[in-house]
Parts: C-alpha cells; structure tokens; sequence
C-alpha cells in the first residue's frame, strides 16, 4: 500500500511543475517527505528508497531534471 503511495508521488511529480520545481528548491531529504506529507502522501524513507531503487537511472534523471538529457546528468559525476 505505501509502495503505491510512494509511485503515486514520484509520477505526481513527473506531472506537476510547480511540485517538481519545490523539490528542487528543498535542501535535504527531510524536506522532500515534507512537501509529499504537504501534498497528501504519507511514506517512510525506506519506502521511498525503496520505489527509487526500482526506477532506472535514466528515469530516474528525467523525473529529476527533465530539461536535461539523461545521458548529462549520469555523466556529470
């Protein structure tokens, strides 16, 4: 059940700009459960790391930045 929770947050953020931009503006992880709790979702950060572990790393780059090819941001390091 909060697995879903967790797919349902990251495919919110996907969808929403607004959602995405207040993520990229947080400054830790805390706030990243903050803003999900703020929008209705209730997870652990074990379920969190749970669900990104599952994405792809180019998924996971575009659901992050999707401006940017996927390729830059996995080679950027």
């Amino acid at each position: 059940m909060a697995q879903a929770t967790v797919a349902e947050f990251v495919q919110a953020v996907e969808q929403d700009p607004s959602l995405m931009a207040k993520l990229k503006a947080s400054v830790d992880i805390e706030s990243y459960y903050e803003i999900a709790k703020e929008h209705g979702y209730d997870f652990t950060p074990e379920e969190f790391h749970s669900e990104l572990n599952e994405r792809s790393l180019k998924e996971l780059a575009m659901t992050i930045n999707p401006g940017v090819k996927p390729c830059r941001h996995l080679n950027s390091q």
